[in-house]
């Protein structure tokens, strides 16, 4: 070995000097343990803080901090005093004067502003306050702070930790975001999963809207993609995980919202499922029928509106499919169509098919709109027109050519309409009208087909007997739907008024319930009805005051059908919504009682469909008779007394009244059949249309009076268009004579009138339509 290692490696030279060296030694070993208990106090949470110390030091402590304290004076005498012991000292200096921290000091140490804490700054700030408060305070002072806050609760418990105590003061009592919240708020919007919502038919209905808009509309708010899953019913939504919460959340209160009940019908017949599907569409509102009890619905909807609306349009959708169920109808071949045994063989029959019929206008609510036709003559190559001349086979009026019922039995169209009014106690006859509709008899489909087709059930032409047997045979709908002629679209109305009316009709319980001449002699009930109807006149004017717009150009049409599209402009949801009473212009005059008119009575439809002609006909009889007011139902004087405070703006009456349902009159239920706004003008009609100021002056013509009316029906926002004529002596020839010459008039009216640059028939004025 060399001589440095020898040298270090030599042991002491004597025993003093060896005693020597391990005092030395013991005395710096004492110094260094004393300054690491005096490090590690530091680290423990009694640290030095702006207050008293809870925590004293024991005898032994004292002791040895004593003995270091000399010995480190002995070791380096000349070494300053540390800034801890002058920090310790002032503490010990507070604390022996009693003094505590309060909630005034805690909010000295709160930041001024916070920062959002969707910023980077947020935790930054919150780490640095949390160490400031863990400096600042003991443990003891800080679970003070939160006891004299929230009283006794899990954020005040004893064995937390120092630093939680120094989270509940930031989160509890300052309302700071926890660093967890935070990050999920972040993942949240940044993260996109996907969320599966089961769902029932009624609120898959309901949350749908119509025509899917609710659901495209929640799309668009909430920022997400929803698809349906069928089996099991569900939402499929994807999106980031902040907004599928929020659209959860909001399909839940949707629920909560919507309104469940089970309705009885006012007959215990179940309706068909295709109308119940329609009915829901227009009210909003899902509805199905309750299998174990017929005649029972189970509604669901978003409201008590749309819930009144259901039971109202599910009542009359019932009482009118047998209503049309129940009328008759009669067919017009004029002379020369053969196919029938009334005539005998021809070379050349007239052949009919079912042409496809597409209205400009809603059909009623109650038909199957899948497939509408119209049993039309077919056009033949050698001829110019396929449609009756009614100068050569002398038409309805003439009587040349044929009625046929059902069976093929030829009618006489005055007899058959006037059968059942043989009574024994109505000794003038006279008082029965007679008024004729024009429009189209349209065959639909079955009910439980709902497929839209072009292709018509009976495919081919055919002549008329094989067409007729078709239809007794098979299970189609023949419905009655009103319009206008086509050359009445283009003229303005001479008078017009603006009418609300409401139409009842009694609810049949069985034969003994007729009128003693609703009863055929062979002991059959008839297709007569009893109606109670009130009308309210809202506005006269006069030609002078109507300002319609003119219209150069027509729209396309058919003109073998005589349609329309006229009307396809109109906003039916603007004319639905009720008008204030307020309202300047025109102005709403205050009801008296020349302005309200009731009457009831008994009435038959007898349908005559004229496949010859480009419409078909609805002939009504009608025996009424005036109610006054002492004699009016209590339903409908309470009703006119509700819409007199509506229009005239009282404050007990601030929403539009709705009409009853259901009413009592004469010891016999009624029925709404009809509540409808009404603008009514009065037509002159000549052959060729509307006559010219010219015709007037200088031609002898023999001109129709037709009532035209604009119709919009309150229950469903739906339009039609009507043209009626009427006859007032229906015992009379000549009267008889001349109501069948306007309808032979009116019902083969196709081509327009030249030159005439008139106004469209009842323009649309929503602001009065809408009033009722």
């Amino acid at each position: 070995m060399s001589l440095a290692l020898l040298r270090r490696a030599r042991p002491p030279c004597s025993l003093a000097g060896a005693r020597r060296a391990a005092s030395v030694s013991r005395c710096y070993s004492a110094a260094a343990t004393i300054v690491k208990t005096r490090d590690e106090s530091d680290s423990q949470d009694d640290a030095p803080v702006a207050g008293p110390s809870s925590r004293q030091l024991g005898g032994e402590s004292i002791d040895s901090s004593e003995k270091g304290s000399k010995l480190r004076r002995t070791v380096d005498a000349s070494e300053p005093p540390e800034p801890f012991s002058r920090v310790q000292s002032y503490l010990a200096r507070i604390n022996a004067t009693g003094l505590e921290p309060t909630l005034e000091d805690l909010d000295r140490c709160r930041p001024r502003v916070q920062p959002p804490p969707s910023s980077p700054q947020y935790a930054e700030t919150y780490t640095e306050l949390l160490n400031t408060l863990s400096r600042s305070f003991t443990k003891e002072q800080m679970r003070g702070f939160l006891v004299q806050t929230l009283g006794t609760s899990r954020h005040c418990a004893t064995h937390r930790r120092k630093a939680e105590y120094a989270e509940s003061i930031i989160e509890q009592l300052w309302k700071w975001p926890t660093l967890k919240d935070v990050e999920k708020a972040k993942r949240d919007k940044t993260e996109v999963t996907t969320k599966i919502l089961p769902v029932t038919a009624s609120e898959l209905f309901l949350i749908l809207g119509k025509d899917g808009q609710d659901l495209l509309r929640l799309s668009k708010d909430f920022d997400v993609h929803i698809s349906l899953r069928r089996q099991p019913m569900a939402l499929r939504i994807e999106g980031t995980r902040g907004t599928l919460k929020e659209l959860a959340d909001h399909i839940i209160v949707l629920r909560k919202s919507f309104m469940e009940e089970e309705y009885d019908l006012p007959s215990p017949i179940a309706i068909p499922p295709d109308m119940i599907q329609r009915i829901s569409r227009l009210a909003a509102a899902y509805l199905e029928n309750v299998s174990s009890s017929p005649g029972k619905l189970r509604i669901v909807a978003k409201d008590e509106q749309s819930l009144s609306t259901a039971k109202r349009l599910a009542s009359r959708a019932l009482h009118e499919i047998r209503a049309s169920a129940e009328t008759p109808l009669l067919t017009y071949l004029p002379t020369g169509a053969g196919g029938i045994s009334a005539e005998p063989l021809m070379m050349y029959p007239h052949n009919y098919a079912l042409y496809p019929y597409f209205s400009p206008r809603p059909l009623p609510f109650t038909m199957n709109s899948s497939g509408t036709f119209r049993l039309r003559r077919v056009g033949e190559w050698l001829t110019s027109d396929f449609t009756e001349d009614v100068k050569t086979t002398g038409g309805l009026a003439e009587g040349k050519g044929h009625v046929l019922s059902v069976t093929e039995q030829q009618e006489d169209l005055r007899e058959a309409l006037l059968r059942n009014v043989r009574t024994q106690d109505l000794h003038d006859q006279s008082q029965i009208v007679v008024k004729a509709a024009m429009g189209h008899m349209l065959l639909t489909r079955a009910s439980g087909q709902q497929q839209a087709t072009l292709v018509p059930p009976l495919t081919g032409e055919h002549q008329f007997g094989k067409v007729r047997k078709w239809i007794a045979q098979n299970p189609v709908k023949m419905t009655f739907v009103p319009d206008l002629p086509l050359p009445l679209l283009n003229t303005p109305p001479a008078r017009q008024n603006v009418k609300h009316r409401l139409v009842y009709h009694v609810l049949p319980t069985g034969t003994h319930n007729l009128p003693q001449d609703a009863v055929t002699s062979e002991g059959a009930p008839s297709n007569w009805k009893r109606v109670l109807a009130l009308e309210i006149t809202l506005s006269r004017s006069s030609p002078s005051e109507l300002q319609q717009p003119t219209r150069t150009e027509l729209p396309q049409r058919d003109l073998a059908e005589g349609l329309s599209d006229f009307d396809l402009e109109l906003d039916l949801e603007e004319a639905a919504q009720p008008l204030s009473p307020s309202f300047g212009e025109p102005s709403i005059p205050i009801l008296d009682a020349t302005d309200v008119h009731c009457w009831t009575g008994v009435e038959a439809d007898v349908n005559l469909m004229i496949p010859d002609r480009p419409m078909d006909l609805q002939l009504t009889a009608r025996r009424a008779a005036a109610l006054p007011d002492s004699q009016q139902p209590a339903e409908l004087q309470r009703y006119v007394a509700e819409l007199r405070a509506y229009l005239q703006g009282a404050e007990d009456q601030p929403e539009q009244p709705s009409p009853p349902l259901l009413l009592h009159f004469g010891g016999e239920r009624y029925i709404l059949h009809s509540n409808a706004s009404v603008k009514q003008g009065e037509e002159e009609v000549c052959e060729t249309g509307r006559p010219t100021l010219k015709q007037l002056e200088w031609e002898k013509l023999e001109l129709t009076h037709a009532l035209c009316e604009s119709t919009l029906d309150l229950e469903t926002n739906q339009r039609s268009i009507h043209c009626e004529v009427t006859c007032g002596d229906v015992t009379s020839d000549e009267a008889w004579a001349r109501f069948l010459r306007d309808c032979d008039r009116l019902s083969v009216m196709r081509e327009l009138p030249k030159g005439d640059t008139a106004s469209v028939f009842l323009e649309d004025d929503d602001r009065i339509e809408s009033m009722i």
